[in-house]
């Protein structure tokens, strides 16, 4: 497992990966450079958070995740941040006493990922079973990669941006 340490390598080669293949195999290339259990890209319907696109290194075969309600998922954190939301061990996580997931998902780091017009869309994201700390540049690469998946999520979700009105 590598660690990101050349941001722009992480970067050009989940591009790469996306550009020839698609977004799992590009999800690979991001989930290779953490400790993390799974990454995955999920976005916002009412009441459901949807799992768009997920690996999962344990099980390979797998290319889905569940969809959660709402309220029972970690992503609701990370639009109500409107950036990013971190979880280093959800049991001594004061903002989780009483989350539904709390005793099943211990990690999560993830960025918000937005509509062209800026609105809130879905979450990509790791995620693991254990506590972890947050690697320092575990973020920068979420980041790194936040708008090549927007753009695939758009594509798939048929989303465009509006059109402007004529002057």
């Amino acid at each position: 497992m590598t660690q990101v340490s050349h941001l722009p390598d992480v970067r050009a080669e989940f591009e790469k990966a996306l550009d020839e293949h698609d977004l799992f195999a590009a999800l690979t290339v991001l989930n290779r450079t953490t400790s993390y259990r799974f990454t995955g890209v999920y976005y916002f319907e009412p009441g459901l958070v949807k799992s768009l696109v997920l690996v999962d290194r344990e099980n390979p075969d797998l290319r889905v995740g569940q969809d959660v309600p709402w309220f029972d998922s970690y992503c609701m954190m990370t639009a109500r941040d409107g950036k990013e939301c971190e979880i280093q061990n959800a049991l001594d996580d004061p903002r989780l006493n009483g989350h539904a997931a709390r005793q099943k998902v211990l990690s999560y780091c993830a960025v918000l990922l937005r509509t062209p017009e800026g609105e809130e869309l879905g979450t990509l994201c790791h995620y693991d079973v254990c506590a972890k700390a947050t690697a320092p540049l575990v973020f920068a690469g979420l980041h790194a990669c936040r708008d090549a998946v927007e753009r695939d999520v758009w594509e798939r979700l048929n989303i465009r941006p509006h059109a402007l009105p004529p002057v």
